[in-house]
């Protein structure tokens, strides 16, 4: 049974098969036009705090500060330790883990009112979600975000734009990596029931493998998992502007 949280729910969602055990994502349904928690903002560090407080519209802030609690109260749970005890690193493209390495490896995500809370205790996972709007310019973005090989697959910027960005974006936030810097370097190709076909040149991302996810409708989501005995960039104390969702 998942904690329970004021006011938001939570809902663990199914996966493909082929993800392997020890792999859970969560999904946390929002109100955004509530006033911010103080039961959340009393789990968050200065640094958490000071980031979400950044945004300028309200449901933004929520938006940073329910996912953030959320998270917290998810891992401090498995690990039997207060939430707000909980303290973070980043690695050098700003990605968050346990400073104590406590076996287990987290990632967000959130669009519109939705956020995903993948957890594993078999390795790095990445994640992302998307609303699937109008108004977004694919071909323009697709010449961005495609590779090469992707382009030469015959992938085209179409409807199914949002969903291999989403899957593009998992992939490159559980390898650990920056995300524009990265992307003509990763190419997601047509799989099978057991996922994403990923193609790359690079050893040190040996081992990575990405699914659709279910998602609330009018929106996309993925899920990426890398193995453990991969290597990951070094890590750096996290400071306040740099508290990464």
């Amino acid at each position: 049974m998942p904690p329970t949280y004021p006011m938001y729910p939570m809902q663990r969602l199914p996966l493909p098969e082929a993800v392997p055990s020890g792999v859970e994502v969560w999904l946390l349904k929002m109100n955004l036009q509530t006033p911010v928690l103080d039961s959340d903002l009393f789990l968050l560090s200065e640094g958490e705090v000071a980031y979400a407080l950044r945004f300028r519209r309200h449901e933004d802030q929520v938006r940073s500060i329910a996912t953030r609690a959320a998270l917290r109260r998810m891992l401090a749970s498995r690990l039997r330790l207060p939430p707000d005890t909980l303290r973070f690193m980043v690695n050098r493209h700003g990605k968050p883990y346990l400073q104590d390495k406590a076996g287990i490896e987290f990632n967000v995500s959130h669009a519109g009112c939705f956020a995903l809370i993948a957890l594993s205790t078999n390795g790095q996972v990445g994640v992302d979600i998307e609303y699937r709007g109008c108004g977004i310019d694919a071909k323009s973005l697709g010449a961005y975000v495609f590779s090469p090989l992707e382009r030469k697959s015959g992938l085209i910027a179409n409807e199914d734009f949002i969903q291999h960005w989403v899957v593009k974006e998992s992939v490159l936030k559980a390898l650990g990596e920056g995300i524009s810097e990265h992307l003509q370097a990763i190419s997601i190709l047509p799989g099978d029931e057991e996922g994403y076909r990923i193609e790359h040149d690079r050893p040190e991302w040996a081992g990575i493998k990405a699914w659709s996810i279910e998602a609330p409708d009018c929106y996309a989501a993925a899920l990426a998992k890398k193995n453990r005995n991969s290597a990951f960039s070094a890590p750096k104390t996290l400071q306040p502007h740099q508290v990464v969702m």
